[in-house]
């Protein structure tokens, strides 16, 4: 009895209630799940993972579904000992219940080719801003993707953005020579080539911006950039893609945009509700209203 007094003493109750420290089925063990966000995560830090596995579980690390780590077969009195380790790598725990989880993202233009918006700048902020924040109906995902490919899939989360561009022929400095290779690159069948010069159709073009990087001679340049954002995207038991609800979305205005969007979850939410069965049951209308209203 003593000895459980002592360990429940030594136990960090508000770290812990905040979510990351899941229990295993087998007794007395849990999973540390860790805060990694847009699933970028250093090779010091790895190994420091690995090491803090072998020492106070079996060495088992699990990958999760949204970029994450768990570490596996840690000890309830080793909670402590554990997250010190953990913070001495700069590493913390992620977030489990009723908050905003981590953001995930996909490699972006800092890595990816065909990538548009900077992803791990985006979703680095948005993680920074917004991770944790509770006092919500349910939980509240974020993803963030480079391009229209969606690698990440934003739209199966309750936020997700896209990184898009409007394409323009401006032959100002450089004249198309009627090549033909911005037409082979498009994938939606967007833009043809008409009497020699590009034409695209605005309603078919995607804005992945394949169009503006296969150009030769640089005729073809970006009228806009931005990020389409949608909203209410879920899986689990009741899956869902998000709805659209704005597109060219400048990088600087996301992170009001996102406030207001979650505030407005708070607000109008019923406990248990996901953020797209809200919108669905008060309508894409009556929600924008509301998110303006936050907006001022």
């Amino acid at each position: 009895m003593a000895d459980k007094q002592n360990s429940e003493k030594r136990i960090d109750l508000a770290a812990l209630k905040a979510g990351g420290f899941i229990k295993q089925c087998q007794p007395n063990l849990f999973a540390f799940r860790l805060r990694v966000p847009v699933g970028d995560i250093t090779a010091k830090q790895l190994s420091a993972v690995a090491k803090i596995a072998e020492k106070y579980g079996q060495g088992r690390i699990h990958l999760t579904a949204r970029q994450g780590l768990e570490i596996n077969d840690i000890n309830f009195d080793d909670f402590n000992d554990v997250q010190g380790e953990l913070k001495a790598a700069g590493l913390s725990l992620g977030a489990c219940g009723a908050r905003v989880r981590v953001v995930t993202g996909c490699p972006g233009k800092d890595v990816c080719p065909k990538g548009l918006g900077s992803t791990k700048k985006l979703g680095k902020a948005l993680d920074d801003t917004f991770f944790g924040q509770g006092d919500l109906p349910h939980k509240f995902k974020m993803g963030v993707a480079g391009c229209p490919n969606s690698c990440v899939k934003p739209q199966e989360n309750d936020l997700g953005f896209n990184g898009v561009v409007e394409p323009l022929l401006d032959e100002t400095e450089n004249e198309c020579i009627s090549c033909n290779l911005c037409e082979k690159a498009c994938p939606t069948g967007a833009l043809k080539m008409v009497d020699g010069r590009p034409v695209i159709n605005k309603v078919l073009c995607d804005h992945d911006g394949l169009c503006i990087k296969a150009c030769p001679v640089g005729c073809l340049v970006e009228k806009r950039q931005g990020w389409n954002v949608t909203v209410g995207g879920r899986f689990g038991r009741r899956p869902n893609l998000g709805q659209l609800y704005a597109t060219f979305v400048k990088t600087e205005d996301i992170e009001a945009l996102t406030n207001a969007i979650i505030k407005a979850y708070r607000k109008l939410g019923n406990k248990g509700e996901r953020l797209g069965v809200m919108v669905e049951r008060l309508g894409m209308k009556a929600f924008k209203e509301e998110v303006r209203g936050n907006l001022g």
